[in-house]
C-alpha cells in the first residue's frame, strides 16, 4: 500500500535525522525540530501541530508507532484508497495536535510532545469502523481481524494512561478516525463522502 509505505519511510528518515543531530531523547532539541511545547504556547508557530507527528522520542517509540501503522494503514488504505487514507491520517494528526495544545494550555508542564500516535490512532479508529461497515464487506471482515483490532484498541488506550504518554493526543486522533470512518466512502465510490450520507441543501 503506497500511502502507508510513504508515511513509514518519512517517519524513518526524520528519525535518522534526529539521530544525526543528536536530538533523540532530548526535549529541548526536539522543540527545535518542531515538537509541541508542553506548556501549550505555540507563539504563532502553528505548523507545530503537524511537525510534532514526524518526530519520536526514542527507538521504542517509533518502532511501536510504525508497527501499528503498518497493520492498520494497510487495512484502511485497501478499503478507501491512498488519497482518502492520507486525508484520515492528516486530519487525525491535526485533531491530536489540537487536543494536546488544549490540554497543555489547561495544565502546562515542561518538555515536549512528539510522535505519530495521533495519526495512527486515527487510522486504528477508522479501521475498526471499516471492518464492521456493511458496505465494505467485500474487502473482508474476518472475525479474527475484528477481534484483533478491538484488543489492540484496548491495549493502546491502557498504554495512554501511562506517565509520559499523551492521552489527549491519542484520544483526539482516535475520535477523528472514528468519525471519519463513518462518513468516508470506499475506494470505489466517486465522492469523498459515502452514498446515503450527503445532505441536500
Amino acid at each position: 500500500m503506497p500511502g502507508t509505505v510513504v508515511v513509514i519511510v518519512v517517519l524513518a528518515v526524520v528519525f535518522l535525522w534526529e539521530l544525526a543531530v543528536g536530538a533523540m531523547g532530548d526535549p529541548i532539541a526536539l522543540l527545535g525540530l518542531g515538537a509541541l511545547p508542553s506548556d501549550g504556547r505555540l507563539n504563532g508557530e502553528y505548523w507545530r501541530v503537524v511537525t510534532y507527528s514526524l518526530l519520536h522520542l526514542d527507538s521504542t517509540h517509533i518502532v511501536a508507532n510504525v508497527a501499528l501503522l503498518a497493520w492498520v494503514g494497510r487495512i484502511v488504505e485497501r478499503r478507501i484508497g491512498t488519497t482518502r487514507f492520507a486525508l484520515i491520517y492528516v486530519i487525525s494528526v491535526l485533531a491530536a495536535g489540537v487536543a494536546i495544545v488544549i490540554k497543555d494550555s489547561l495544565a502546562p508542564s515542561s518538555g515536549a510532545s512528539v510522535g505519530a500516535s495521533g495519526g495512527v490512532f486515527g487510522l486504528l479508529g477508522a479501521s475498526i469502523v471499516f471492518v464492521f461497515r456493511a458496505d465494505m464487506a467485500r474487502f473482508g471482515q474476518d472475525r479474527g481481524v475484528r477481534t484483533g483490532l478491538l484488543v489492540c484498541l484496548a491495549i493502546a488506550l491502557a498504554i495512554s494512561f501511562l506517565p509520559g504518554v499523551s492521552f489527549a493526543g491519542h484520544v483526539g486522533g482516535l475520535v477523528a478516525g472514528l468519525a471519519l470512518g463513518q462518513v468516508v466512502g470506499s475506494r470505489d465510490e466517486p465522492g469523498l463522502v459515502r452514498r446515503g450520507l450527503s445532505v441536500d441543501a
